[in-house]
């Protein structure tokens, strides 16, 4: 009988050591974009910036990390790494996906979208402007790829972990305001067919992702609606994302868990202080649960 219920607790134990929940976190963020990678047609920003705030509280609460800074977030380079990434991802675990880049709306070709723009974050060595035979998109991290590394994480991580994704970029606005402003995007949708980005999408805040019982639940942050620009706000003396900003300000009062709206009830508390979130700009939230 001690010998069966010795068996009984070491394989509870095996057991709790190969599902113990991991905290894996991966982090885009580029700040000099100015470079002869990008033909030098983008302003530059502070994603390195939103990078390194995060970075401590999030390796406070016993997070893994993989970043990619600058010349190492090239769409080759981030679309490897991202692999890896999910290569190693176990059941069970907490992901947290972050990138504080420039945003594109891009012309779609797949007719998916209803407005025809597809949403691109933009890696250090995507042009802004299409090039025919020169530069013809390739580069652009669209949402319809980005997706696809979403569902196969949430699929590997399965019902009991959880996915966070975070988007800092805008993918409307102006890349120059004539004055101290900084904005992360453009108005200008990468077109192949010299077509005319208007944003035409709802002016929703909210949006429901699909659920599946097999797959892990998913919160998307994204730091502004596509009809609006992205503005980098100001705090003692450094520039940071707005939503980068107010998602560390989160994570220094709550550790990050299987209870996305605990989360989000943090991150809405923070913005609503004076000076940490810029005006006429709205978060949007996409949840599967």
């Amino acid at each position: 009988m001690r010998y069966r219920l010795w068996t009984i607790f070491i394989a509870m134990m095996l057991s709790s050591v190969v599902y113990a929940q991991r905290k894996r976190a991966f982090l885009v963020g580029i700040s000099h974009y100015d470079t002869a990678l990008t033909g030098y047609q983008w302003n530059n920003i502070n994603g390195v910036e939103d990078v390194d705030l995060l970075t401590p509280v999030l390796k406070k609460q016993g997070f893994a990390f993989t970043t990619l800074l600058d010349e190492q977030a090239t769409f080759d380079n981030i679309t490897r790494q991202l692999s890896l990434f999910v290569d190693k991802t176990k059941k069970g675990d907490i992901v947290y996906l972050h990138f504080s880049t420039h945003g594109q709306p891009v012309e779609d070709l797949n007719g998916d979208e209803e407005d025809g723009w597809d949403e691109a974050i933009v890696p250090i060595d995507a042009y802004k402007m299409y090039r025919k035979g020169t530069y013809e998109g390739k580069k652009h991290l669209i949402d319809d790829q980005l997706n696809q590394y979403v569902k196969k994480l949430r699929e590997k991580i399965g019902n009991t972990g959880f996915l966070y994704v975070v988007i800092d970029a805008c993918h409307a606005g102006t890349s120059s305001r004539g004055n101290d402003d900084v904005v992360r995007g453009t108005n200008i949708g990468f077109t192949y067919n010299n077509k005319v980005f208007k944003p035409t999408s709802p002016k929703k805040s909210h949006y429901k992702i699909d659920a599946s019982a097999k797959q892990a639940n998913v919160v998307f942050l994204e730091a502004c609606r596509p009809d609006q620009i992205n503005l980098e706000i100001k705090i003692g003396g450094k520039r940071y994302g707005p939503l980068s900003y107010n998602i560390a300000q989160a994570l220094s009062k709550y550790k990050l868990s299987t209870n996305a709206d605990e989360f989000l009830k943090h991150v809405k508390a923070s913005i609503m202080k004076e000076g940490h979130w810029p005006n006429n700009q709205n978060l949007v939230t996409e949840t599967s649960y």
